[in-house]
């Protein structure tokens, strides 16, 4: 796991997933290199690969004023299929170590990707609603950090007098 770097963004954009080229499309981007460039600039980010390898993902957090939680995402390259051990091994390495600095994470993902939504669940991501936006639903998840043990909603919580 490495911070990621200016120098990244062009294998990142040449090896991008079609999945997620198409979300990105769906976000408005019809340049990939505006959208990588804006990640790079905008969110925490890291890259996963093996020594001197191909980059299997990238991924981080993204800050907004307008939420509450910090959205982790990841852009997964074409390779990640093929290297499934060293993706799940980065993605949990990558989610320990983002979460020694964050109580709680959120991920929103595209419903069309089951795989997607069963990778954040086993990251310790919870299903907490769906959003619709035009003709897509996405599924909206949390994550608290267990060592903090707290609760995300609000609601939940117990009355302190």
């Amino acid at each position: 796991m490495t911070p990621l770097s200016p120098f990244h963004l062009d294998e990142i954009a040449e090896n991008l997933s079609l999945e997620n080229r198409r979300e990105l499309r769906i976000m408005g981007y019809t340049d990939l290199r505006v959208a990588i460039s804006e990640m790079y600039e905008q969110s925490e980010a890291y890259i996963v690969r093996k020594e001197n390898g191909p980059i299997i993902f990238a991924g981080g957090l993204w800050y907004s004023e307008d939420q509450d939680y910090p959205q982790m995402f990841a852009l997964f390259m074409n390779e990640a299929m093929n290297k499934y051990h060293l993706l799940a091994r980065g993605s949990k390495m990558l989610v320990d170590f983002l979460s020694k600095t964050q109580d709680h994470m959120t991920m929103t993902i595209l419903s069309d990707y089951e795989g997607m939504a069963n990778w954040a669940v086993w990251l310790g991501f919870e299903p907490v609603g769906v959003i619709e936006a035009g003709h897509y639903k996405y599924i909206e998840f949390i994550r608290c950090n267990l060592d903090e043990n707290c609760v995300y909603d609000r609601t939940s919580r117990p009355v302190v007098h």
